[in-house]
């Protein structure tokens, strides 16, 4: 095809107009389309021509000559077609560029007209001083000046850049000066809506933040250099009793602010929370200068006092922004103060243990009124002034205790008042020092103290182990409080166990005071059962019981009835009862003893009377009665101390079993070795030996009993156990086995402090209990006395805080 031929197929698929781009495109596809077509048809057409027969051969290779070169003669049309259309193609890309640079320019020329005409309309505005329109200028400016970033080498748009720079100097001189006129020129009650401020507010906002932040500096230090006037920390106004005043002053600057300027100002700005950040500032630094000065003479109420108006205030504040304090301040704070605290308490910090040491001159002067009220002295005349009676009850505890822990409340209360960073590890360290001082100086000479007559002793007792006890649950009280309120910072935890074990120590010393006053009261019992009116020897009769034992009965009742009534745990009530079955009993083997030799008459009686003296000791608690009406399940209790009882008298039965079958003159030898065996159930012969003791037998007359029992024990097929309750016996009534009980104090073994820990530990497991009571609600609340209930509503009171 030749290139007029290419030319007239391109101007027939664009008739009337000159060709473009895409048309030379769609000619040029369809040029390479033919000259496949022709590729194809030749490909074709040399296949038919191998293929023929060679007859045809001369005819075939003058076409194929004749096809190949019109191939050839299409191939270079084609190639000239293509440069052709490459020129044309390349003529019109100048084209386009072209245009669109001009378009550029004419847009370019547009925006640099729009810069001149703003830029000569902010003078105009700005030499009149119409700020409103001047802001919305300016940033039009701003934004055309944006636009022109990249001309900086062209010397007109550095000139309308410098010019915007000198009119935004301008506006903002004269913004400033506008701010500085009115709030020179404000009246008492001024508007500044009513002025040309919030039109320059808006241009202060066009400005910038650099500019905005001069702005909203220059008011707090204008509004605040009166404060820093009048409450210099080296004037009266200035110092700890004059706080209160500091947040009334900023208050009513705050009214102020938004009553009367705030519209000079935009809300965007936080204007007043800047102010309250330069004021929280300059406090702080004040306040600390202020502690620094009164450390050596720092008064605790003052400091609470100063302290709890700076929260009462900072609280007020993130009320009423709906946001922490400390989260207002930073926000707005300055570079300079950037690393300091943030809240104004802070300033208080280091200070707070004079808070502490003020609570412990208190807590001294109120250990010198409990030495005047001499606890524990308590006689028939002056029992009611060591206790306070509260709704017709008799409180059953020493007063001093209900004061203490009173004081305990409320110092936690006052702490709480000191904020985030109060001292309560050090407060706790201060309660539990004053603890352990209570017991050692109330409770424990409340023990040893003696009174006029046994009932007030024990009354003085009783008192002193309900207060013990009141203490040990309010001492757990305690420590749940201060572990929950001590920061959770702290590695070890607040703890009161030291103090509570000293309590459990008062309790088992009172026991055992209790115990040693049993002892006394029996005394006479058993002195009366030793030298009866009527001698042993001359009895003739078995009587139903014994005269002492009415004595026995009678102090073991004026005891146990003080005990009953006057201990409030009755867990405590049950361990005293379970030491007076083993004192009566002992006491009981220890004067069997020193009536030797037991004859079989006087056996049968103290046989009799052993009866009879353990149904006085499963009487001896009570349980039946109404004040055990509160226990739980007293029912297994009363089981389990029955079966004590049992088993302490299985002490005593069996002996006397077999001494009131023995015959006193030639008592039968075998009859004897079986009753012994039938009894006491044991092949000890030493225990045997025993018997034959109390009987009086001489060692000598023992043989042939002797030799009947290992006779007996070599018959048995089935050996019996080598010891029985009676290896427990010490023959000797004056032993150590039958010495009064040990008080705090005299020598005690490791078995002793074995026996009052298993009591103290076990004995609630019979009420049902597990260790100190916890707080009661509702109808179990009801039940306990009114003094328990204010030992136990004391740990949710001691929780409280002031919150403000």
């Amino acid at each position: 095809m030749a290139v007029g031929e290419a030319v007239d197929a391109l101007l027939a698929l664009a008739p009337g107009a000159a060709p473009g781009a895409a048309d030379i495109e769609r000619a040029l596809a369809a040029i390479h389309t033919k000259q496949d077509a022709h590729r194809r048809e030749a490909t074709e057409l040399h296949g038919r021509l191998a293929r023929g027969a060679l007859h045809d051969a001369p005819q075939r290779s003058e076409a194929l000559t004749t096809l190949l070169d019109t191939l050839a003669r299409l191939e270079t049309n084609a190639s000239r077609a293509e440069a052709s259309v490459g020129e044309i193609t390349a003529e019109i890309r100048w084209l386009d560029m072209a245009k669109r640079n001009v378009a550029h320019s004419i847009v370019t020329l547009k925006r640099l007209q729009m810069l001149v005409s703003s830029t000569f309309h902010l003078e105009q505005l700005c030499a009149a001083e119409q700020y409103r329109d001047a802001a919305s200028t300016l940033q039009a400016v701003q934004a055309l000046l944006a636009y022109f970033a990249s001309y900086g080498a062209v010397e007109i748009i550095v000139h309308q850049r410098r010019r915007v720079q000198e009119l935004r100097d301008e506006l903002k001189q004269k913004a400033m000066h506008a701010y500085e006129h009115a709030f020179q020129q404000a009246r008492a009650r001024w508007d500044a809506s009513e002025s040309v401020l919030p039109d320059a507010a808006l241009v202060i906002e066009a400005l910038g933040a650099e500019t905005r932040t001069a702005l909203v500096d220059w008011y707090c230090a204008r509004q605040l250099r009166e404060y820093r006037r009048i409450f210099r920390a080296v004037d009266e106004a200035g110092q700890l009793d004059n706080v209160a005043r500091r947040y009334a002053w900023i208050r009513r600057v705050l009214r102020t602010y938004s009553e009367e300027h705030s519209a000079a100002f935009l809300p965007e700005w936080h204007v007043d929370e800047r102010l309250l950040s330069l004021f929280a500032e300059i406090t702080r630094d004040d306040l600390k200068s202020v502690l620094v000065r009164q450390q050596p003479r720092l008064d605790a109420d003052l400091l609470l006092s100063a302290l709890n108006a700076t929260n009462e205030f900072e609280a007020q504040v993130a009320r009423q922004y709906h946001r922490p304090f400390a989260e207002i301040v930073g926000a707005h704070r300055t570079a300079a103060a950037a690393a300091g605290p943030l809240t104004i308490t802070a300033s208080f910090t280091p200070y707070l243990g004079v808070f502490v040491e003020a609570q412990e001159k208190r807590l001294a002067d109120l250990f010198a009124q409990f030495a005047q009220q001499q606890p524990g002295t308590a006689a028939a005349g002056s029992f009611e002034a060591q206790v306070a009676s509260h709704a017709e009850e008799p409180m059953k505890v020493l007063l001093s205790s209900t004061e203490l822990f009173w004081f305990y409340r409320q110092t936690l209360e006052r702490c709480a008042q000191l904020g985030e960073h109060a001292p309560f590890r050090e407060l706790g360290t201060l309660f539990a020092r004053w603890l352990r001082k209570y017991v050692a100086e109330v409770l424990q000479p409340a023990l040893v103290a003696r009174a006029a007559d046994v009932d007030a002793h024990v009354r003085a007792l009783c008192t002193a182990l309900n207060t013990a006890d009141y203490c040990a649950t309010t001492c757990t009280q305690l420590e749940q409080k201060l572990a929950e309120k001590v920061r959770a910072a702290d590695a070890e935890p607040v703890s009161l166990e030291g103090e509570r074990q000293a309590f459990f120590g008062v309790i088992a010393g009172a026991l055992q005071h209790l115990s040693r006053a049993l002892y006394t009261a029996t005394d006479t019992a058993f002195q009366q059962m030793l030298r009866p009116d009527v001698p042993w020897a001359q009895r003739e009769d078995v009587d139903e019981k014994s005269a002492c034992m009415d004595t026995l009965a009678s102090a073991l009742e004026q005891v146990g009835v003080i005990v009953r009534h006057e201990v409030e745990n009755k867990r405590f009530v049950r361990s005293w009862c379970d030491k007076a079955v083993g004192i009566v009993v002992m006491r009981f083997v220890q004067t069997v003893l020193r009536l030797r030799p037991v004859r079989q008459r006087v056996a049968a009686q103290l046989q009799t009377d052993a009866a009879y003296m353990a149904t006085l000791l499963r009487e001896l608690p009570h349980f039946g009665t109404h004040a055990w009406s509160g226990a739980q399940n007293v029912a297994p209790m009363q089981t389990a101390y029955e079966r004590l009882v049992d088993k302490t008298m299985a002490r005593v039965a069996p002996a006397l079993a077999v001494l009131a079958s023995m015959a006193d003159e030639s008592p039968r030898i075998p009859e004897l070795v079986h009753t012994y065996r039938t009894h006491v159930h044991d092949q000890s012969l030493a225990n045997f030996q025993k018997v034959l003791d109390l009987k009086g037998l001489k060692r000598l007359d023992q043989t042939p009993f002797v030799e009947e029992f290992l006779a007996a024990i070599d018959r048995e097929t089935e050996p019996l156990p080598t010891t029985s309750p009676l290896s427990s016996w010490a023959m000797d009534p004056n032993a150590d086995t039958y010495a009064p009980p040990e008080l705090p104090g005299e020598r005690r073994t490791a078995r002793d402090d074995a026996h009052d820990t298993d009591s103290l530990m076990h004995a609630p497991s019979s009420l049902g209990a597990s260790g100190p009571p916890t707080t009661p609600t509702s109808a179990a609340a009801a039940r306990l006395p009114e003094w328990m209930r204010f030992g136990s509503m004391l740990g949710a009171a001691l929780g409280r805080t002031q919150r403000p």
